[in-house]
């Protein structure tokens, strides 16, 4: 699964990238990634930074170089589309290279940029909820895990917040019958 810098980051600053391990067989990230999630974060002793550097020693996560071809196209995305910022045009620039059809981003525009180019993107909310229904995390650790999101300044729109709690009600009837 493909990450892009954001969602990598909000899930280390809850210290839950092991959710990631749990759900997907590989996580995969360019070097751009890297840069904006690990070196810049570094830079500013961030702690996120710390577990996601430790996560790639442990090959949790691992760095795909972008072909010649598809750095170029992450280059022109970001020239094309100027909201985009390196995390998002890598991200859908390696899901084409690896002909990945699913890429994890939670930024509207990147998701907007996924759809033109026939991605499926899904967001931290969805990784979350994945995890609850497999059983990797139970419900008051879910709850925690969103408060945590809000309280670390998360973006949420009033309406997918609204959308994600009645996915989770329905998911946790099912899972009760």
């Amino acid at each position: 699964m493909i990450i892009d810098s954001s969602s990598l980051i909000i899930l280390a600053k809850l210290n839950r990238l092991d959710l990631l391990s749990n759900l997907y067989t590989e996580i995969l990230i360019t070097q751009g990634i890297y840069q904006e999630t690990v070196e810049e974060g570094i830079a500013i002793n961030a702690p996120d930074a710390k577990l996601i550097e430790k996560a790639m020693q442990n090959k949790k996560i691992r760095i795909i170089e972008l072909i010649p071809k598809h750095s170029k196209f992450s280059e022109e995305l970001r020239n094309i589309y100027s909201q985009l910022g390196i995390g998002e045009s890598d991200a859908i620039s390696l899901a084409l290279q690896e002909k990945q059809k699913t890429i994890i981003m939670d930024e509207k525009f990147g998701r907007q940029v996924c759809k033109l180019y026939k991605i499926r993107p899904i967001g931290t909310l969805r990784v979350i909820l994945e995890a609850y229904k497999n059983n990797i995390i139970k419900e008051q650790e879910f709850k925690d895990i969103i408060k945590g999101m809000i309280e670390s300044k998360f973006r949420i729109g009033a309406d997918v917040i609204t959308e994600f709690w009645n996915i989770f009600e329905k998911l946790k009837k099912r899972k009760r019958s």
